[in-house]
């Protein structure tokens, strides 16, 4: 009898405790702001506390500039990496990447250097250029 139980238990019960532990797949999440969002992807470990407050308080500090800019943040700390799916080309790597509409790699850095030169970025993209001209009035001065 108690090894009915285990059998049932076994079968029923544990799979769907492994389902819900679904690994959130990165590209999948990345393509879904296509052409919506760009988006800078933030990946590194818990013990770089500076690198992540450096990186939060840009976004806290920007975030009218990188509204306007259509800005995602996606940010990765330590074990939460164990709850993506990722591709290759982030496998393993640590850092910031800037992610244009077209879902490709605008820039990358090991520190907070991309995110000095940013917005400046963006601005010489030309989908950000016609986005300028075309929307001036979401495009005005920041407080």
């Amino acid at each position: 009898m108690i090894k009915k139980i285990c059998l049932v238990f076994i079968f029923t019960i544990l799979p769907n405790i492994s389902n819900s532990i679904e690994k959130i797949d990165l590209q999948k999440q990345i393509q879904s702001y296509s052409w919506n969002e760009r988006i800078v992807l933030f990946i590194t470990k818990p013990k770089y506390v500076h690198f992540i407050n450096e990186v939060d308080n840009f976004f806290d500090k920007y975030k009218c500039e990188n509204e306007k800019r259509n800005l995602e943040y996606i940010k990765i700390v330590g074990d939460e990496v164990n709850k993506y799916i990722l591709p290759d080309k982030y496998e393993n790597k640590y850092g910031i990447w800037l992610i244009g509409y077209d879902g490709q790699v605008k820039g990358h850095s090991t520190d907070i250097s991309l995110l000095k030169k940013i917005h400046h970025l963006i601005d010489e993209m030309p989908i950000r250029k016609r986005e300028m001209i075309d929307s001036p009035e979401k495009n005005g001065r920041c407080n």
